[in-house]
This record gives structure tokens, C-alpha cells and sequence, in this order.
């Protein structure tokens, strides 16, 4: 697997590096799967999706340690945002902003004019920092997630 990094923007203010999944990095991103999720990736999963060159994966790492990790698929002129975790003890400190912006920048260098994200309708931290970063709700998916049954918001942002 290729190494990318990606940075922060002057406006963020943020120590994070982001550096692209690699095989090590699978079983702590599939443990943090389990952790936020009701319906977590399995390991296989996420190693197929980091291997496939449709497919951006990224970790924020402290040493060796995952702190948090997004994937998008990049399917140009659009790009979907398919996961995004940040351990809840490296919560609250600008993670999951600073893979957002990343994810949002790498679509834009990649030609993408268009970006869509899926969240569970009462995740609302989510769904306020998507909002702050400029999503903006275009549709609902009804009972589109299990573990509880709940309807799936549908984000987009234009980058273009």
C-alpha cells in the first residue's frame, strides 16, 4: 500500500498527520469498528477496502496507536464518505474535523465534484460537525440501518 499524508488546513490548528491504512493498522481500526458501531466492518472488509484503489483509508495515529481513521470511495465526479471513528478517549480534539477536511481535500485533488455521507438520523454529533463542515441534508434512507433499526440522514457537500 502506497503512503499519502494529509495535512492540516492553516484554519484548523491541528498537530494531526493522517497517513494512509496500512496492513499493521487493520485489527486497531477493526477494534474501533466494534467499539463505535452497532454494525461494525470486519477485518476482512477492511482490508479488501484498503487494498482497492476506488477506496481512500486513513488513520491518525499517535505512535503506533490508532486515534481515528476514514475511508471514502472515490467514483469520480463523485466520492462517499463510508466510514469515520475516532476513539471516544481521543474524542473532542479536532480528529474527526481534521479527517473530514482531508477526505474533502484529497476528493477535490482527485477531480470529485461532489461528496455524499450516510449517518444514523440521531447521531447528532455527527451530524453537527458534518453540518459545520458543510453538509447539507438531501434525503432519507428509511430504516436503512440495524442494531437499533433506524432511518439513515443522506449528506451532500458540492467541492466544486
Amino acid at each position: 500500500m502506497e503512503t499519502t499524508k494529509l495535512t492540516t488546513e492553516p484554519a484548523c490548528n491541528t498537530p494531526w498527520t493522517a497517513v494512509t491504512v496500512t496492513e499493521e493498522d487493520i485489527p486497531q481500526i477493526a477494534e474501533l469498528e466494534r467499539i463505535c458501531f452497532s454494525d461494525p466492518w470486519s477485518e476482512d472488509v477492511l482490508r479488501e477496502s484498503a487494498e482497492n484503489p476506488l477506496y481512500r483509508f486513513v488513520a491518525v495515529k499517535d505512535g503506533t496507536k490508532v486515534l481515528g481513521y476514514a475511508g471514502m470511495f472515490l467514483t469520480i465526479p463523485e466520492a462517499q464518505i463510508a466510514n469515520i471513528a475516532v476513539s471516544p478517549a481521543a474524542r473532542r480534539r479536532g480528529i474527526g474535523r481534521f479527517l473530514i477536511r482531508g477526505l474533502v481535500r484529497e476528493a477535490v485533488e482527485a477531480g470529485a465534484e461532489v461528496m455524499f455521507l450516510e449517518v444514523r438520523e440521531h447521531n447528532t454529533g455527527a451530524i453537527a460537525l458534518y453540518e459545520q463542515e458543510g453538509f447539507v441534508l438531501v434525503g432519507m434512507r428509511k430504516n436503512y440501518y440495524d442494531n437499533p433499526q433506524e432511518n439513515g440522514f443522506i449528506y451532500r457537500r458540492i467541492l466544486c
